[in-house]
């Protein structure tokens, strides 16, 4: 075994702790010198013909058949010994070694460190002994054990809590599944929590061999199943070839190795050293702004931020590409509700790195630009999910009329990996307006480009067409106002809800509502601008009534709407704001460094809307003022 044969298995417990379930088989326990429920069964068989002084030849359970007429079964095995007591005194011996009591192995020792930081909960064992309930104790864990007489009510799922399943019994405790017939089944309670665990978790195998447990074997590779998780497939040289319907039904992933103890101490060293570059929980708002401040009054910030937004810009890249937010394949949703929880879970998963853009575009002096630039580029740069896994899901939202089919839901679940650039856009952007750094404004809203192709030619272009509020995160409105209505108890306007959202991650930053507001549509505005200077025409032919996405901004919904029969106003902060634009953007790249590109762009779209514009003051070269 090398450790590139445990990467996989280790990378995927860290990217989904508590998803992966151990299933572990007597391989696990024999270092401690614990005997199999096989070697148990042959042994005691032994026993009753020496006791009848015969001697076995050929198959211990063939000569059993033949000389009582039924198959060996617990039961018959251990007939006479009804009570507890006296069962536990006839299997003792094969529980103890030497007449001690035996001790948890290294590979027992190690699980039960990783269910205590949290890598696993749940694990499935063969064995009857409590070796691995001792290692667990030991580390101060409790675990619910659970055999196939437990109550019901404790066969949960959800990791909330260690719980070990004995599927075939638990010494001294319950009868034990020893042999052929015994694991030919298993009762309906125990066998349905089996198959919902093997559906919901990944699986590392080791020390099972699934020769004998034929009835385990049934339910795991029952078909029909969503498995959600991969599987992992210790297996020894020495050990009998994997059953081929788990080969055929589970193609595993098969890892070499020599003992237990090696696999789960080898496992344990590789999830530590990615643990050091993978984090598994979300930074908060908080820390990320204090990151960044620290950062800044470093001698050399740049080396600390580059690692700070490269990190977190990878965490959500290698989140949205892991397409873990897609429904599950053959799963039944409600839409709206399905679309609610993605934007919930887009927002914790992009404010830290939103935050911290927008701490630099507000306090920095333009060195780190570069890293807010190359942050959204990649965010715009995600692949788009392969829709082919989501075909066969059934779709049910009585809130969505007749026109709503699959494949606008499929565009919706295509756009919505859009909706983190959009926040960290929003974020920085705005920080950026309110301090002024309009260099800064500059680079995020015109030097990232997405790529596409384009008469068969991947081509980069501006990305506002694809990251605007209503392509990323409001084409079905209604339901955006109904989000508004649920979280903040008023329905309002689409984009008062993204409003809200960035208003939470620049709290830290912008603290007076005012200027918040006036700085949010200041960058709508700006943002507008951006895209009529850099798209091809944009408005070429269009009505206000066919308003090109990207201007529809919070102020438009509240003054033009969408009858186009209103009157576009700009609101206060933004008329002052344009009134010192040239000031501001002295000396600054802002439109390229062309101030006058910028006052024809206010010109144009102010007469699209059919207004007057707002005031900058800019003169032109030949010195007219406009």
């Amino acid at each position: 075994m090398t450790p590139d044969d445990v990467l996989p298995a280790a990378f995927a417990v860290v990217q989904s702790p508590k998803r992966y379930a151990l299933l572990l088989g007597s391989g696990i326990s024999r270092d401690a010198g614990i005997p199999t429920g096989w070697e148990i069964t042959t042994d005691r068989i032994q026993k009753t013909a020496e006791g009848l002084g015969e001697t076995i030849e050929g198959k211990p359970e063939d000569w059993y058949q033949k000389k009582y007429g039924y198959k060996p079964t617990f039961s018959n095995l251990f007939n006479g010994v009804d009570t507890p007591a006296d069962r536990e005194a006839a299997l003792r011996e094969y529980f103890t070694v030497g007449g001690a009591i035996p001790q948890p192995t290294e590979a027992h020792r190690t699980i039960a460190t990783m269910v205590k930081e949290g890598l696993i909960g749940l694990i499935i064992t063969t064995n009857f002994d409590d070796l691995m309930e001792q290692a667990l104790r030991d580390k101060g864990i409790s675990p619910v054990g659970i055999t196939e007489g437990s109550d019901q009510a404790k066969m949960s799922v959800i990791p909330d809590q260690c719980r070990v399943i004995k599927v075939n019994g638990d010494y001294p405790n319950t009868s034990l599944k020893m042999t052929s017939t015994d694991l030919k089944n298993y009762n309906k309670k125990l066998s349905d929590y089996l198959k919902r665990i093997f559906s919901e978790y990944g699986l590392i195998v080791c020390g099972w061999s699934g020769v004998d447990d034929k009835g385990l074997v049934k339910i795991l590779t029952q078909k029909r199943v969503v498995r959600r998780h991969s599987l992992f497939w210790c297996q020894r040289d020495t050990k009998p070839a994997i059953p081929s319907k788990i080969i055929k039904n589970l193609t595993p992933m098969i890892i070499p190795i020599q003992s237990a103890d090696e696999f789960f101490g080898e496992l344990y060293t590789r999830i530590k050293i990615l643990r050091r570059y993978n984090r598994t929980e979300s930074m908060t708002v908080a820390t990320a702004v204090k990151k960044v401040c620290d950062a800044l009054r470093d001698p050399r910030p740049d080396l600390i931020l580059s690692d700070l937004i490269n990190t977190e810009t990878d965490h959500i890249y290698q989140e949205l590409t892991s397409q873990k937010y897609l429904p599950e394949e053959g799963s039944e949703i409600v839409a709206h509700e399905y679309f609610k929880n993605v934007l919930e879970e887009f927002e914790c998963l992009t404010a830290p790195l939103a935050a911290m853009t927008a701490m630099i575009a507000y306090y920095d002096d333009g060195g780190n630009t570069d890293l807010i630039v190359d942050a959204i580029e990649r965010l715009i740069n995600v692949p788009g999910p392969d829709l082919r896994s989501i075909q066969s899901i059934q779709i049910h939202d009585i809130r969505v009329g007749s026109g709503f089919g699959k494949d606008w839901f499929f565009d919706l679940v295509c756009q919505v990996r859009y909706y983190p650039a959009l926040l960290v856009i929003y974020a920085a952007g705005i920080a950026a307006v309110k301090k002024g750094n309009l260099s800064i404004l500059e680079a995020i809203l015109a030097r990232p480009k997405i790529e596409k192709y384009i008469n068969s030619s991947l081509q980069r272009v501006p990305y506002h067409d694809d990251v605007n509020i209503w392509s990323a995160m409001a084409q079905i409105p209604d339901w955006i106002l109904d989000f508004n209505y649920e979280r903040y108890g008023q329905h309002v306007s689409v984009p008062y809800y993204l409003y809200r959202v960035v208003q939470s991650i620049l709290q830290p930053i912008i603290r007076n509502e005012l200027a918040y507001d006036g700085a949010f549509d200041t960058f709508e505005y700006l943002y507008g601008l951006s895209y009529l200077r850099l798209a091809s025409s944009p408005l070429e032919g269009k009505s206000v009534t066919e308003t090109p996405l990207p201007l529809l901004s919070r102020v438009w919904v509240n003054t033009v709407r969408f009858n186009g029969k209103g009157t576009y106003r700009f609101s206060d902060p933004v008329v002052s704001y344009l009134k010192d634009i040239q000031k501001k953007a002295e000396g600054s790249d802002f439109f390229g460094g062309d101030i006058e590109a910028f006052e024809r762009r206010n010109q144009e779209f102010a007469e699209f809307f059919g207004i007057r514009a707002p005031e900058t003051g800019i003169v032109y070269l030949r010195g007219g003022l406009l």
